[in-house]
């Protein structure tokens, strides 16, 4: 992303050429998409607007997991790769108990009544907290904690 954009100064300026995939970032960004270039190595997302606000949330998340210490709720879809992320946790237990196997070790969901993961007051003693999720083609109902039909453009 840096160099792309020191590039598109560059070039602009007049000082090295406009190659075709500068000129298809300098598109995107005008049009609000995000450039090829960057998507080949990073997630998918609505607009440039949104990627941007993506891009800064993970690398806080991750800044503050390496200098602050672990999270107490991690933010799961700040994750580029959260199966991942999944297996490491898987991992982690297995190593926690002598005598288990990482291929006996299932992952459990539970959904917690907390409606902000700023509620978050401690990690769990073993596994995870995270936050973030979101549902596709389905809807959650908070009254009886459970899935339930989808509004209509919900």
């Amino acid at each position: 992303m840096r160099t792309t954009l020191k590039n598109l100064i560059l070039a602009i300026d007049g000082t090295i050429i406009m190659s075709e995939t500068l000129r298809n970032a300098l598109d995107c960004m005008y049009d609000a998409r995000i450039p090829a270039a960057w998507l080949n190595i990073s997630w998918q997302s609505s607009s440039l607007g949104f990627w941007f606000t993506e891009l800064l949330l993970r690398q806080e998340q991750f800044f503050t997991w390496c200098f602050d210490g672990r999270p107490k709720s991690f933010w799961m879809t700040g994750f580029f790769n959260a199966n991942g992320f999944i297996t490491a946790m898987r991992q982690e237990i297995t190593r926690a108990h002598k005598g288990w196997a990482l291929d006996s070790v299932v992952c459990a969901n539970e959904v917690t009544k907390m409606t902000d993961f700023s509620e978050v007051t401690s990690s769990p003693k073993e596994g995870v907290l995270v936050h973030g999720l979101f549902l596709d083609g389905a809807g959650w109902s908070k009254k009886d904690n459970q899935l339930c039909e989808q509004q209509p453009k919900v």
